[in-house]
């Protein structure tokens, strides 16, 4: 049996003889057509999937931030447990600022609370990439809610069912107010929305759109909402 060798005449010589031709390399490599094909094929799979992941991804965050209000809405039953009263909202000239609802509830979390700045991640929503107006803070309580008192207790609460607690802001007050008041702040910043989707911008921008955003009620749900009615924050309810 013989061992095929070069023929020297570009292919290799076999026991009978015949030549083997060579392969030839160009062959093998894609034409400049073929390439395109493939790049156009790639940026349309691309364009398909780039707004599929985009809301898996704003869906994770939206799940995350509903996650910070139930850890509020149980903080803040566990300190009405303790105090009576609900957490106070914006404290009057005669309480310490150290009152605030955002000071008093992180320790019923395991949290640590600051006489300064918050760094506390439960107070702030992973769709805020600033971490709010002052960088600390994305939520805010009902307005309604011991602002400029403290002596509501849960039991004062006509439906806590439809009366909302905490709500998504941009961080400028401590206070939440509903769609028709003046200072409006509910933000709207998931499902398209971002830091500037409320009627009232601190920034000056105007019909920023406005997606969904996520509150929590006195029974303890979280809703995401298009819109926050002035009934919303009521706490004796209208018929």
């Amino acid at each position: 049996m013989h061992e095929p060798r070069n023929s020297g005449n570009g292919g290799f010589t076999v026991a009978c003889g015949e030549s083997v031709p060579r392969v030839n390399r160009s062959c093998l490599a894609f034409t400049l057509i073929e390439l395109l094909v493939v790049i156009a094929i790639i940026a349309i799979l691309a364009g398909m999937l780039l707004p599929a992941l985009g809301k898996a991804k704003d869906k994770g965050k939206t799940t995350f931030c509903a996650n910070n209000l139930r850890q509020l809405i149980i903080a803040t039953t566990l300190y009405e447990d303790d105090h009576k009263v609900l957490p106070v909202g914006y404290p009057t000239d005669a309480l310490p600022w150290e009152s605030i609802w955002y000071r008093t509830l992180p320790p019923y979390l395991g949290r640590k609370t600051s006489t300064s700045i918050q760094t506390n991640q439960v107070l702030i929503c992973s769709s805020s990439p600033r971490g709010g107006y002052w960088g600390f803070l994305t939520y805010a309580q009902n307005y309604l809610i011991n602002a400029g008192r403290a002596d509501m207790a849960l039991r004062h609460v006509q439906q806590p069912v439809h009366t909302i607690m905490f709500g998504e802001t941009q961080g400028y007050d401590a206070l939440l107010y509903p769609d028709p008041h003046a200072i409006a702040n509910v933000c709207y910043r998931h499902s398209g929305g971002n830091d500037h989707s409320v009627y009232y911008d601190m920034y000056g921008i105007k019909n920023a759109k406005r997606g969904r955003a996520n509150v929590v009620f006195l029974d303890s749900h979280v809703e995401l909402l298009r819109g926050a009615s002035n009934n919303l924050f009521l706490v004796t309810k209208y018929q």
